[in-house]
């Protein structure tokens, strides 16, 4: 009886340790999406760097935190997204395209001739940062980009994510 005991203890707990819940990784992973029309573009592991603001020279300008976040998919397409803000980390929050040191970069290698298309000068397009640490950014972009050769037209980006680590680094 007691070898029945002890067998049955020994099963439940394999048992109730196999069956524990897996840790969730996808909070590790990291990338750029962008759906443009109806073709989705997916950067794994894309490089991010923040440039620290130069207050010691003339320049006004340059007095703001820079943000480029930078991805390259398996067939060569390019994703860039460039964010100014006042603070590392960047809060959460909008950060509108038609905002000086703000934009998207799209270029297109794959299928045909190349593209290259910007959120420069769009009214529709921003950014939107959901979460952010000195370590890891993440968030959304949408809106209209145009083809800056001026034969593409415009497109649409919808349902794009990104989520990088980035170090930060003098300007």
């Amino acid at each position: 009886m007691r070898i029945l005991v002890t067998a049955l203890l020994s099963a439940v707990v394999i048992l109730g340790s196999s069956c524990g819940k897996d840790k969730d990784d996808s909070k590790d992973r990291k990338f750029v999406s962008v759906r443009l029309d109806n073709k989705i573009y997916l950067s794994e592991n894309p490089k991010g760097i923040a440039y620290a603001p130069n207050f010691q020279d003339d320049d006004p300008n340059n007095d703001y935190y820079r943000l480029e976040i930078n991805g390259r998919t398996v067939n060569n397409d390019i994703v860039n997204i460039t964010m100014a803000g006042l603070t590392i980390p960047f809060p959460p929050g909008v950060y509108p395209c038609s905002k000086a040191g703000n934009s998207i970069l799209v270029v297109i290698n794959s299928g045909g001739y190349p593209a290259t298309y910007s959120s420069q000068g769009s009214a529709d397009c921003f950014l939107t940062v959901t979460s952010s640490n000195s370590i890891t950014v993440e968030g959304t972009f949408s809106g209209t980009v145009r083809d800056l050769s001026g034969v593409g037209g415009s497109r649409t980006i919808k349902n794009a994510a990104f989520r990088a680590i980035y170090t930060v680094t003098a300007q």
